[in-house]
């Protein structure tokens, strides 16, 4: 069974707790569709895009960019950082819908533009705009083109792409594949996304949203989407009522503790499309063929590499067919395959964070760093195996 594919029925595999808080979320009577930024309609664009300029006319760019930063050593390196984030992207959709009820927060999948990000369509003039220009490195095109922020004081928008403006290369879709079937807890889970691609994006992009007030930049809600996209995959995958780790207090996260600011159970946004959470994603974006099963179709292709196994364990039991015999012992290793993708090439290196960045945001140095080294060990694993990505 495919681990990206497969439907996790609700109620499979919780304990008696979690069917309990189950129970106690009402399922939605409609549920609306989050979809990737390039698949909107032009329609749907023209409710996004003017709903965002009369948000930041009535000053709620300010607002959101005001609590995140007040909250933000409360909602980063601990167990708060998923429901906070939930809640937090769907308050912003919950407002932007009083301006117009048809407006949907769509997502950014940046992994598939992780090799070369600043070429991204999302990043043109036609969607939410490029790199900063001048000195103050003010967003010149784009949905927010010219705007003035704020908060925290006056300013342009502004963004600086890493590396002189050619950021990247990011983390592979290959790579969050294998977090989200390697991660067993919530916690490991949340470090090993919020220390690779949460935190790449936010500093390769720079400007506002390398700051704490990256609410000003409206990449910041396509980014979070995603950000809750994976988690909910994950969720998906028989962690549907996970909540583990520590909360910014020291205490243990449980399913009881209260979202930072929200003063609500974390139980009220475990479960998409039930209690308030009346939202679902898009499982196959529109611009291109489903990214992660194709993947998997030639990840499955060498996990007799028992290197590979340890970095795909859902996908080797998936390969295990029930009612077959046995497989026979393995006859001596052949040479390393390469498994054959038109215009495939290997998998670089993701870039790393800098450690001053990590901690000018409150962030865990020696989190970081695992996450860099079992990075780089992923990818010399598939340079092994010959193995030659399709993105």
């Amino acid at each position: 069974m495919k681990f990206f594919t497969a439907a996790v029925a609700a109620a499979a595999g919780l304990s008696a707790v979690g069917t309990i808080h189950a129970q106690s979320l009402p399922a939605c009577s409609s549920v609306y569709t989050r979809k990737e930024l390039l698949s909107l309609t032009p329609t749907e664009w023209s409710t996004v895009s003017g709903v965002l300029n009369a948000m930041q006319r009535n000053g709620w760019f300010a607002w959101f960019s005001y609590l995140h930063t007040q909250w933000f050593t409360q909602i980063h390196n601990q167990s708060q950082f998923f429901p906070f984030h939930r809640r937090f992207v769907y308050e912003w959709e919950r407002v932007a819908r009083l301006f117009n009820p048809a407006y949907v927060q769509p997502y950014w999948d940046e992994m598939r533009d992780y090799r070369a990000p600043a070429t991204s369509p999302v990043l043109s003039s036609s969607w939410a705009g490029g790199n900063g220009q001048g000195t103050n490195r003010c967003v010149l095109n784009g949905v927010q083109a010219g705007w003035t922020m704020t908060y925290q004081s006056s300013h342009c928008l502004q963004r600086n792409f890493g590396n002189n403006g050619q950021p990247g290369p990011w983390y592979s879709p290959e790579y969050i594949s294998s977090i989200l079937q390697r991660s067993t807890t919530m916690d490991s889970f949340r470090s090993q996304i919020e220390y690779s691609l949460h935190g790449i994006v936010h500093i390769n992009m720079g400007g506002d949203m390398a700051t704490r007030a990256s609410p000003n930049d409206w990449l910041f809600m396509l980014h979070h989407a995603n950000i809750d996209r994976l988690w909910w995959q994950w969720q998906k995958a028989g962690h549907l009522w996970t909540m583990d780790g520590r909360n910014f207090d020291g205490n243990a996260m449980t399913l009881n503790t209260n979202i930072v600011y929200y003063n609500e159970p974390v139980r009220a946004v475990m479960q998409l499309g039930n209690g308030n959470m009346c939202y679902q994603y898009a499982s196959d974006p529109v611009r291109r063929r489903s990214l992660l099963g194709n993947l998997e179709d030639l990840i499955e292709s060498v996990l007799d590499l028992d290197d590979l196994k340890e970095w795909f364990p859902e996908t080797a039991k998936g390969s295990n067919k029930p009612g077959l015999p046995a497989p026979a012992p393995a006859p001596a290793p052949a040479p390393t395959p390469v498994i054959a993708v038109a215009n495939g090439r290997v998998i670089p290196y993701p870039k790393e964070l800098p450690d001053s960045w990590v901690v000018s945001m409150g962030g865990d140095l020696d989190s970081a760093h695992r996450v860099r080294d079992d990075a780089r060990k992923f990818v010399n694993a598939m340079k092994k195996a010959g193995y030659k990505s399709p993105i």
